[in-house]
């Protein structure tokens, strides 16, 4: 394994598209949904972070950021999350994996 990534946390970035349809299934409906997707997605809540962009940009609905100790388990909760009650509803377009870079030394410092 590469040093840097040895001492950091890899990113994932998924970037997603949600379809039309989840929309359809009106407040209440989404409320199931979202709650039955929370839930199925539990074991990596501490690990997630959800970035909902509606109406900011019209290539992407919602970015979900996922940080692990090994690209196994960025690949692992992916999966869940398409899995899950929500899967059906949203597009996974767009991925980028990472690794949280070292604090840069300032010379002299």
């Amino acid at each position: 394994m590469h040093e840097v990534a040895a001492k950091n946390k890899y990113i994932g970035m998924l970037f997603m598209k949600i379809d039309p349809a989840y929309f359809e299934l009106g407040r209440k409906g989404i409320h199931d949904v979202s709650a039955a997707h929370a839930k199925d997605l539990s074991k990596w809540s501490s690990q997630l972070t959800h970035i909902v962009t509606s109406g900011v940009n019209g290539k992407y609905d919602q970015v979900t950021i996922i940080e692990a100790d090994t690209l196994e388990e960025i690949h692992h909760a992916a999966v869940d999350f398409r899995m899950g009650a929500k899967g059906k509803y949203i597009e996974i377009v767009d991925v980028v994996c990472g690794m949280k870079a070292p604090q840069r030394k300032v010379a002299g410092a």
